[in-house]
């Protein structure tokens, strides 16, 4: 009788073992975001016909890009010219590298989220939007830009 109580407590012991062991925090954590750069509202509002294309440029300020995995850049476009665009840029050796392109009407009302490697320096942002449309009709177009937030994400 009493190697069968002795069964049945190694039994208890290792199975309280396994589910103890089976418990242990496997959790993954989410990412970090820090907000870098933040402009509540319209930043660029433009109108105008086929006649002319029309571009807005703008410094967003030195911002640091440095120490982390991605940049986040959330915002709201809005434009009925097909050739109208969105940059958000800056300068490296001369050369302008994009963080955000896009680069025609469908992108522009599409995106609300872009997400990118952190080039890892500290430099000058710029904002570039550019109204053109394909077709001439006498139409009125337009393009906003608005509600542009900045973060830095580390895993």
């Amino acid at each position: 009788m009493r190697k069968k109580n002795l069964k049945i407590y190694l039994i208890f012991v290792v199975a309280l073992f396994v589910m103890y062991n089976g418990c242990s925090d496997n959790s993954v954590q989410a990412p970090t975001e820090t907000l870098i750069y933040e402009y509540q509202g319209v930043i660029e509002n433009v109108g105008g016909d086929c006649s002319a294309v029309q571009v807005r440029s703008r410094s967003l300020g030195i911002l640091d890009l440095a120490n982390a995995d991605r940049i986040r850049i959330n915002l709201e476009g809005m434009s009925d010219a097909d050739l109208s665009s969105i940059n958000i840029y800056y300068i490296q050796n001369d050369e302008q590298v994009d963080l955000v392109n896009l680069p025609d009407r469908d992108q522009i009302n599409s995106t609300r989220s872009v997400e990118v490697n952190a080039p890892g320096i500290e430099t000058e942002v710029f904002s570039r939007v550019t109204l053109k449309s394909s077709v001439c009709t006498g139409q009125i177009f337009f393009l906003t830009f608005s509600n542009l937030k900045i973060f830095k994400v580390n895993d």
